[in-house]
């Protein structure tokens, strides 16, 4: 077998084409992880598994689909989970989880709000339940930065204040920021580190490099071939990569051509912001210059403030 080339030799050059699908795109995701085969299952496995590690008690050793049609307001339209899973671990123990990779709206809030459905729809009818809560998970692979900082994943729970110590295992986030993930990768990365990586750029590789020569990845990415698709499967995955191109091009278009009035009005908020901050900041010199007693006219001078603002003070 011939021996796979490093990382460099791998990425499509201009006019050259991937043979792998773009896994943010909800057809290709959904092939390439769907729980009810058994080939693409291994590869939802495998993925919940190294993404979750830090958080789960025991590994998962099955998932099968949940199948929630409706939020608890009756409405469709506002899910946007790829998917709602019964998961089982080694010891037979369930948890629910539930990945998104599609765009959201407010977006923190979203996932606190689908955490909450993934709970209460436990719920059975009858005194019998005790509200034995299984312990649920909310998977964002955002496309957008949600957090300042360099982190790529963050993970939340809830927890004792004092203490840090997880309070209830009832809700837990799991939030990757793919904008984050950078275009390298080599055979010592944790596992978790080059799904990031194949979620990002699998579509932009001719070929799987040997920084990921591991049995998972070369399973996924034989899933994960556009040349696997059927032509009606093939015709959807276009129109759905299209139409986020369009959308992208359209965001790119609105900000080229509003470029001078959205600068305008970023400065016009700077500088409101300048001037509101001078202007506390006198405010308070001018203050501790009346207590210390020192004239009006002379605080009015230095302060910019006129003598009936600082009587006001």
């Amino acid at each position: 077998m011939a021996k796979r080339k490093p990382l460099k030799d791998c990425i499509v050059k201009p006019g050259e084409k991937s043979p792998f699908a773009n896994l943010l795109v909800d057809l290709a995701f959904k092939k390439a992880f769907d729980p009810d085969k058994p080939s693409s299952r291994e590869n939802l496995v495998n993925l919940l598994n190294d993404l979750l590690e830090p958080q789960l008690k025991r590994p998962i050793k099955n998932v099968w689909t949940r199948n929630m049609a409706k939020n608890l307001s009756g409405s469709k339209k506002t899910r946007t989970a790829i998917f709602d899973l019964h998961c089982e671990d080694d010891m037979g123990n369930l948890i629910e989880i539930e990945v998104q990779i599609r765009r959201m709206t407010n977006f923190l809030r979203r996932l606190a709000f689908y955490a909450s459905e993934m709970v209460a729809n436990q719920a059975e009818t009858g005194e019998e339940w005790k509200f034995n809560v299984k312990p649920t998970y909310v998977i964002a692979f955002a496309q957008h930065n949600a957090f300042d900082d360099d982190r790529i994943v963050h993970r939340a729970t809830l927890v004792d204040l004092e203490s840090g110590a997880q309070f209830v295992d009832s809700y837990n986030f799991t939030v990757v920021e793919l904008p984050k993930v950078p275009m390298f990768i080599d055979a010592g990365s944790s596992s978790m580190s080059k799904w990031l990586f194949i979620f990002r750029y699998l579509n932009r590789l001719k070929e799987l490099p040997a920084e990921l020569d591991e049995f998972k990845f070369k399973h996924l990415t034989e899933s994960s071939k556009v040349s696997n698709f059927s032509k009606e499967e093939f015709e959807a995955y276009r129109k759905m990569y299209h139409k986020e191109w369009d959308r992208n091009a359209m965001v790119a278009a609105f900000f080229e051509d509003y470029a001078d009035e959205i600068n305008a009005k970023v400065e016009e908020r700077v500088s409101e912001r300048i001037s509101k901050e001078i202007s506390e900041r006198n405010r308070e010199m001018a203050k501790a210059m009346r207590d210390y007693g020192d004239p009006v006219e002379k605080i009015a001078a230095i302060s910019g403030l006129s003598v009936e603002e600082i009587a006001q003070l």
